[in-house]
């Protein structure tokens, strides 16, 4: 495979029909948009491409779950931590309250003791149930 500029800005490759000449390496965004782009692509330049997007979109993920983050940490930094009751708890988890006391290793992230009674925080508790979804 050659590796030299094309009059279309691309890199060119063999064409894959047997006639002499060569074709200009599709970019990621236009086999997006037509993968019939790809016909006239070698084995090795489809691996390469396939290489770059995914490359494209792990950066991409990443940069998504970097984005959520900082709003959850803005929106959390907006609105103040309140002290929820074991009851408040059980019922935004679906558990009866006795659950709630007697799985405390579960919910410690985000327990508090005050006094004889726990109270947990409301943050916690939401950054608790996200998890528990996978989001």
């Amino acid at each position: 495979m050659r590796n030299t500029p094309s009059t279309k800005g691309g890199a060119r490759v063999p064409r894959r029909s047997g006639v002499v000449g060569l074709h200009v390496v599709p970019k990621l965004e236009e086999v997006a948009v037509d993968p019939g782009k790809t016909g006239v692509l070698d084995a090795h330049t489809t691996e390469l491409l396939e290489t770059a997007a995914i490359a494209a979109l792990s950066a991409l993920r990443e940069r998504k779950l970097a984005l959520a983050a900082e709003a959850r940490m803005a929106s959390q930094a907006s609105r103040p931590d309140r002290l929820i009751k074991p009851k408040e708890v059980a019922e935004r988890l679906g558990m009866g309250i006795d659950w709630v006391y007697h799985n405390p290793n579960k919910l410690m992230a985000f327990r508090v003791r005050f006094g004889t009674v726990p109270r947990f925080s409301e943050n916690g508790l939401d950054e608790f149930i996200r998890k528990r979804q996978g989001t």
